[in-house]
Parts: structure tokens; sequence; C-alpha cells
């Protein structure tokens, strides 16, 4: 693989790929997004991120050593494997909020730290994290944040609905409880157990609230239909 080197970061990608001709820019792109994390969260890497850019999810499973085809995730302390082709491009904000935020802890819930990834990355199919959630709770698909919390369930339910919610709930605690208790929150080993220290309320009260606020926010019919659309097509996969 070739290799091209900017501030705070190392990538590595194949020769005459889509990686190759956008390296410049995708370079700029990851830079931007590592100053804007880690001036959110307070952290700043003493390392540099090593991106591998691969053309297919079974290149980043052939390349990390596994063989299972992936499109992208986060390998602590300081690699990211990613897909990036003419159709599939996983760059931007979500892993390398993963790779920071591992340096403060790596909490063992996937809601909080997918909540936060997607903070970061504010919208889910090109559309904002709070209209997911509006919709879903719309329509009787909201999935409370308190039992998001437990990890079976997070993972039971599909992406789809689990990382906009996560994103949302993420974005208003940080809105209205302001980094530092977040931090606190993100520290510990099981931040669902500690919510109600952190926050003086517990996580049914927490989404309680977080419900209320959503529901303040309409959508309109042609952006509703669009999810609903995206929703139609992930399911006929």
């Amino acid at each position: 693989m070739q290799t091209f080197e900017s501030e705070h970061y190392i990538f590595h990608y194949g020769a005459n790929t889509a990686a190759a001709r956008d390296i410049r820019k995708i370079a700029a792109l990851q830079e931007g997004c590592f100053s804007h994390i880690c001036a959110v969260l307070g952290l700043t890497p003493d390392f540099r991120i090593e991106y591998f850019l691969c053309d297919s999810p079974e290149e980043v499973g052939r390349i990390y050593g596994d063989d299972d085809p992936c499109n992208g995730f986060a390998s602590p302390p300081n690699r990211i494997y990613a897909v990036y082709n003419e159709t599939v491009q996983c760059v931007g904000f979500h892993e390398d909020a993963h790779i920071i935020s591992y340096m403060l802890n790596r909490p063992d819930c996937p809601a909080v730290r997918e909540g936060l990834a997607m903070y970061f990355d504010r919208r889910w199919w090109g559309i904002g994290n709070l209209d997911w959630t509006g919709y879903y709770l719309k329509t009787g698909r909201y999935l409370p944040m308190d039992k998001l919390l437990d990890r079976e369930f997070f993972c039971a339910h599909d992406s789809s609905f689990t990382y906009p919610i996560a994103g949302a709930f993420t974005d208003w605690l940080l809105t209205v409880y302001g980094r530092e208790r977040y931090m606190e929150m993100y520290s510990r080993p099981n931040p669902a157990a500690v919510m109600e220290q952190v926050y003086g309320k517990t996580p049914a009260e927490l989404n309680a609230d977080f419900e209320k606020y959503v529901r303040l926010f309409r959508t309109d019919g042609a952006l509703e239909a669009r999810m609903e659309e995206l929703l139609r097509q992930e399911n006929a996969v």
C-alpha cells in the first residue's frame, strides 16, 4: 500500500484507487474532524491516527487480518480500517471520535460509545439524528434510551434506529448538562450505572425529559417520506 502523511494522520491506500485519487481531500477532511473532536472533548492525542483505506469490505477484513468483511471500524489505540471507493466512503467524524475518546475511557456500553460518535456525525444517511428520533417517536418505533443503555438490548436492534437515537440523546445531554458532567459519566466503566449520580436523574427520567424535548420538533412530509423509503431500501438488502 502507498502512504500519505499529514499533521495528525498516516494514510495507507492502494495505487490507482479512489482513495489514491482523493487522498489530499481525505486528509484535509480528517484534519478538520480531528480539530473539532479534540476541541469538544478537551482531549489531544500524543499519537497520529493511522488509516487503512480499502477498496472493499473484503479488503478491510484481509488487511486487518480477520477476513471478516466490514465497511469500517476503529482498532485502538490508533488504527482505523475503512472502505473508500466510488460509492462507499467511510471517512469523517465517526471512527476518529472513537479513537480520540478512548484516550479517556472505552465504556462498556455501546449506546454511550456509538452515541458520542453519532453526536459528531450529526446525520444518518444524510438526515439529522433528531429528525430520525422524532420520526420514530411519531410512528411508534422509538427505542427508549434507558433500555438502549443495556448492551444486549442495543445490540438486538438495527443500527438504523439505535445509532441516530443515541446520537440525538448524546447531543441533548451535552447541551443541557454540559461537557464536564458528560465526560465524568463517560470516564466510568459502566456509564449507565452512574447516570443518576452524575445527572441527578435516573436513566428513565432522563429519557422522559429527552422525549419531551424531541416532541417539540416537527418534520415535513417530504422528509418523512424519504426516511421511510430509506428504511425500506435497507430492509430490502
